[in-house]
């Protein structure tokens, strides 16, 4: 359990003016889960890739948050960046970079001090759901204040 991934989470918000519902549910890790537990639409769901990008000479971490029905183009994250190589964090650097398990991650960046790229589509939602940091708790958001204080790339 990421309680300190939650809390920091919950604080993020408070202190960026940031409004949300909080909502306590079923276990949730995967897309179908999650959508069964919170019955949102899977266009609403936030599901959070950690990526580890290798550029010439630099390698680091970015946050990736596409809706639950899509899958992440890893060739596009690639060039994106402009990297030699991309691929999915393993679960050892997914613990030792956000402090979670698989399933547990929110759309968040800044709190791991790492960047946060967001797909585009979600600005055609009023919300979006996501787990907050623990996997019976989701967070609530308006995707534009996401994009306020989180300035992300978008794909």
């Amino acid at each position: 359990m990421a309680e300190s991934t939650y809390q920091k989470l919950k604080q993020f918000y408070s202190d960026n003016q940031i409004t949300f519902r909080e909502i306590e549910h079923s276990p949730g890790a995967s897309a179908e889960e999650y959508h069964n537990a919170l019955g949102c639409r899977y266009e609403q769901q936030l599901k959070c890739l950690l990526i580890k990008v290798y550029e010439q000479g630099k390698e680091y971490f970015v946050m990736i948050t596409i809706s639950a029905q899509k899958r992440a183009d890893f060739e596009k994250i690639k060039q994106m960046f402009n990297a030699k190589k991309v691929r999915g964090a393993t679960l050892d650097e997914l613990r030792q970079v956000t402090g979670c398990e698989y399933g547990e991650v929110p759309a968040a960046g800044k709190i791991f001090n790492i960047r946060l790229v967001m797909d585009k589509d979600f600005l055609n939602e009023n919300e979006v759901y996501m787990n907050a940091g623990i996997v019976t708790k989701s967070f609530v958001v308006n995707p534009q204040d996401l994009i306020r204080v989180e300035e992300p790339k978008m794909i």
